[in-house]
């Protein structure tokens, strides 16, 4: 008899496919060794309800539901199939259930999962095969956990019976090989916790912890395992436990003598500096950095993590710390590396881990780190302010705005003069396309980028629309952006990556996604033909050696792959952008494609082939 599944040939009497496990037609789901598998309801706690399922699946689905999952970003395997029958089966029955939405490839799927979560602030499910899809994601795994994503993942394990002996699962031959020692140690150092669900009775309970957890600030990664048994297990009914029973951790206003101290150090420093890089993960944060910019003239440091402040404010400034007094760090893990500020400078942190215990050595001194919420903290530290301000420091404000304005004129004179020299170079210089980007990005644009990317906020970028790359690690902004496009389907999303970068993106994958689910992306390629900072790294440590004159082997792209033939092939719009009066036409022609729902790339070369 052939499975349906893996398409083996079994002999007639197995009930179970040699090779995978799976249940064969005609075959009824009874044991013929242990104990009886007719379900028993089982006793209902007091928080839980009881909900109508027939098997384990349905309990883990209902869960996803009750905790507010809206996708389900699924990588299929021999111990997840259920679920498309059971989201098929929950729609079809009208039950709330997510939507599942396929990635063909892991890494696509965490990745996706967390722009979803950084445009919501709603952790999503991710659904991988055994260790194997636990693996896949790669490098995604360290920018979640580095970006703060909350994200549950779910893993299936191999069936803990091998022998039928429950009458509803056993194992194949591939499940024997699928099966690892502690396989939630793989993700120990990126997950916030993780569990294994050994109890379908105790499914629900499980999930919404992860979920809590997983929402709770700082955000991260709950990972769960569970095995066939579980998800198998035959039910005549399930518990299900209510997300509002076990709401997340969130985190106030901080320490309001802490704040107070920080006050009067910035209304009487001569030379602050603010040095900010996450807070903008809370959009409603940045008019109060404004306005306390703007109240004490504070020169402000933005990384563009996120849109921290807008592009024009005179307030923008360098980043030098090594002639502060006092410096304000908000939501920033790695404000300054070699350069440090003078003896006496007074150094404040406003941040959900002001002390970054998720990084195992930093070196960062601090004298005021406030656990907090930098948008509820940031309008009680502008009030407090006011208790310090003399006429003499409102005068040196003044005086600082002057400078601040002045500075800032300088440098939008340098780069538009950088900008008109750029406009006609070849091959195309980056400063060029990055303003023409600039030009089409409207209100309504989202953009991320990565390292090697053609990125910064437009002037009209608004709060809660910029998501770069926040770890060493390439690849994620494309995905990301397909999963905040599933998440607001009526913005423009623009996501940018070097040519290394694109490839680490599993680019078919995330083509295939936008296309499978209707949300056309567009991606910006800044092609120089090789992996730049590993050359840069190699350049300063023997620039006129042998790798020289073997044309630095080991950075070297090219021939540059086709990416626009890339997409082409997967149905996007694809175009090669090598002369500098074509940059904005394509750029437009490209959005022309989003509008008529189909994605794009544009391949940009900056240097000559």
């Amino acid at each position: 008899m052939l499975c349906s599944r893996c398409s083996h040939s079994n002999a007639d009497g197995n009930k179970f496919c040699s090779n995978c496990g799976a249940f064969l037609p005609g075959k009824e789901r009874q044991a013929t060794v242990g104990p009886s598998t007719t379900p028993s309801a089982p006793v209902v706690p007091g928080l839980a309800r009881m909900i109508e399922a027939d098997e384990g699946t349905e309990v883990l689905l209902a869960s996803a539901a009750a905790n507010g999952v809206e996708k389900i970003f699924f990588n299929g395997g021999t111990d997840n199939y259920h679920f498309m029958e059971h989201v098929a089966k929950f729609k079809a029955l009208g039950r709330p259930t997510p939507d599942l939405v396929m990635t063909v490839h892991e890494h696509t799927g965490l990745a996706a999962a967390m722009g979803y979560f950084q445009w919501t602030g709603k952790p999503q499910l991710l659904v991988v095969h055994v260790a194997v899809g636990t693996m896949q994601p790669g490098g995604a795994w360290e920018e979640a956990w580095k970006s703060r994503a909350g994200v549950v993942v779910l893993a299936g394990t191999p069936g803990q019976t091998t022998k039928n002996e429950l009458g509803y699962t056993t194992r194949g031959a591939v499940q024997f090989s699928q099966e690892i020692h502690h396989q939630e140690a793989m993700v120990d150092s990126y997950a916030k916790w993780s569990y294994k669900i050994e109890r379908v009775e105790n499914a629900s309970l499980v999930m919404t912890r992860a979920f809590q957890i997983a929402a709770s600030e700082p955000c991260g990664v709950s990972y769960l395992t569970y095995p066939m048994e579980v998800a198998l297990a035959p039910l005549s009914g399930g518990l299900v436990y209510d997300a509002a029973d076990f709401a997340p951790a969130t985190i106030g206003e901080g320490e309001r003598d802490a704040l107070r101290e920080a006050a009067r150090l910035l209304v009487e420093a001569r030379s602050p500096v603010v040095l900010v890089k996450g807070m903008g993960r809370h959009p409603e944060a940045v008019p109060h950095l404004v306005a306390l910019a703007e109240k004490l003239a504070l020169p402000v440091t933005s990384n563009s993590k996120y849109m921290n402040l807008p592009r024009t404010h005179w307030a923008n400034s360098s980043p030098t710390v090594d002639t502060r007094d006092v410096i304000l760090v908000i939501d920033n893990d790695i404000p300054w590396t070699t350069t440090d500020p003078p003896k006496g400078c007074k150094i404040i942190s406003l941040d959900a881990d002001p002390l970054q215990s998720r990084c195992p050595m930093n070196g960062t001194p601090v004298h005021i780190p406030i656990t907090c919420n930098s948008a509820k903290a940031l309008p009680l530290l502008n009030q407090m302010c006011d208790e310090f301000i003399t006429a003499e420091r409102r005068t040196a404000f003044a005086e600082r705005r002057k400078e601040l304005e002045a500075a800032k004129k300088a440098v939008n004179e340098a780069l538009n003069a950088s900008i008109e020299q750029a406009k006609t170079e070849f091959p195309l210089n980056r400063i060029w396309v990055a303003e023409c980007m600039r030009r089409v990005a409207d209100e309504n644009t989202v953009l991320l980028w990565e390292l090697g990317g053609i990125g910064g906020q437009s002037d009209r970028t608004q709060p809660g629309h910029v998501f770069p790359q926040w770890s060493p690690s390439l690849g994620s902004s494309w995905a990301r952006a397909i999963g905040i496009k599933l998440a607001a389907p009526d913005k423009t999303v623009i996501a940018s990556g070097g040519d290394g970068c694109a490839l680490y993106s599993e680019p078919i994958a995330c083509l295939q996604l936008a296309r499978q689910y209707n949300s056309p992306i567009l991606y910006c390629i800044s092609n120089n033909n090789r992996h730049n900072a590993v050359r840069g790294g190699l350049m300063r440590y023997g620039a006129e050696g042998y790798s020289a004159m073997s044309d630095y082997n080991g950075s070297t792209i090219a021939p540059s792959p086709d990416f626009a033939g890339i997409a082409r092939s997967v149905g996007a719009y694809g175009e090669k952008v090598t002369q500098p009066d074509q940059v904005e036409p394509a750029l437009q022609r490209a959005l022309a494609a989003l509008k008529g729902g189909q994605a794009a790339v544009l391949d940009f070369v900056t240097v000559e082939e």
